[in-house]
């Protein structure tokens, strides 16, 4: 018993000792930061980030019959030339075996999988803010629990010598 109690004294007094070094209260905390600084010279950003960084809700309203629109803005600028836009595949909601086509529009002009000028070259040169409309395509929709996504791309498009 001795044995015991002499092993297990001290390291209470240790275990004691080193709680006491926190008893005057101590808290840490991190948080993670990102940034990111366009160049001056083209660029095409969301106007709020939560567009692009969580998802959109395109449910099926009841009350109109219609699945919601996602709309949101870009701002746009190219000071060299215009802005043309693209998608990389068709955009889809599918849930299994269904699916529901979707329309992309981005400055009043449908997006397809052919780049098109969507910005043009007087209106890129300064901060040009672009809507941005997303809606699903036909009245009748299967039930059931839809996932998707919308993947655009953007170029930078110098300007036609001659003009």
């Amino acid at each position: 018993m001795f044995k015991k109690l002499a092993i297990a004294a001290p390291l209470a007094l240790l275990a004691l000792g080193s709680t006491g070094a926190f008893a005057a209260g101590e808290a840490s905390h991190s948080i993670s930061l990102v940034a990111h600084v366009p160049t001056n010279g083209f660029y095409v950003v969301p106007t709020d980030p939560d567009l692009v960084n969580k998802d959109q809700d395109m449910s099926y309203q009841p009350s109109t019959g219609k699945m919601r629109d996602v709309n949101g803005f870009f701002d746009v600028r190219n000071n060299n030339g215009s802005v043309h836009a693209s998608l990389e595949s068709q955009p889809k909601l599918v849930a299994g075996n269904t699916s529901i086509d979707l329309q992309v529009m981005l400055n009043n002009k449908e997006l397809t999988l052919t780049p098109q000028m969507v910005v043009g070259e007087s209106e890129s040169d300064v901060n040009y803010r672009a809507p941005l409309k997303i809606s699903a395509v036909g009245s009748n929709f299967v039930p059931g629990d839809y996932t998707g996504s919308v993947a655009m791309i953007f170029d930078a498009v110098p300007p036609v010598a001659g003009n």
